[in-house]
């Protein structure tokens, strides 16, 4: 055998082996226990402080809004997309019912336009309805520039909330 290719053999095994050495120290002792995943990350997410409650919990003591929102233009988003986490709120609500929540525990109500900016005008890659177009069937992206209706009353900006109900916007 040629001394070239003896060499080019050994470098071959050395890179190998330092290969499968680093892999060996890289990859956590839990990889593969549930498929291709880490296993003790199941422990290090239940570790995590909850911070959301999700949808289904702000319906059972909001289901009159759940139900205005439900048929609007808003209603596959989740609550807590705008107001905020949560949890905390949920938590307090159901531990103490009928009491007034603190106000370290009441959501945001968002009602500036830049609220509104964070998903129609911000995310450009989302699609947005604009009603002011012939075809009610097209799709348009809302521009809140263009969009920008003045009070003639005392000149400042119009807040989206003060023509659109943030539930159900049209």
């Amino acid at each position: 055998m040629p001394q070239q290719i003896k060499r080019l053999l050994v470098a071959f095994a050395i890179f190998i082996a330092l290969f499968l050495v680093i892999r060996y120290l890289l990859i956590p002792k839990s990889f593969g226990e549930y498929g291709h995943y880490r296993g003790a990350s199941l422990a290090d997410n239940a570790a995590k402080p909850l911070n959301y409650a999700g949808t289904a919990t702000c319906i059972r003591c909001h289901n009159d809004i759940a139900e205005e929102k439900s048929r609007g233009l808003h209603a596959d988003l989740a609550c807590e997309g705008c107001h905020g986490p949560a949890y905390r709120h949920v938590i307090f609500a159901d531990t103490v019912p009928g009491s007034k929540l603190p106000d370290s525990l009441m959501l945001n109500k968002p009602s500036e336009r830049k609220d509104c900016a964070v998903c129609h005008d911000l995310n450009l890659a989302r699609v947005k309805i604009r009603a002011d177009t012939i075809n009610y069937s097209m799709v348009h992206q809302v521009n809140v520039k263009e969009h920008n209706l003045i009070n003639q009353a005392d000149n400042t900006e119009l807040k989206c909330i003060e023509c659109h109900n943030p539930h159900d916007p049209f």
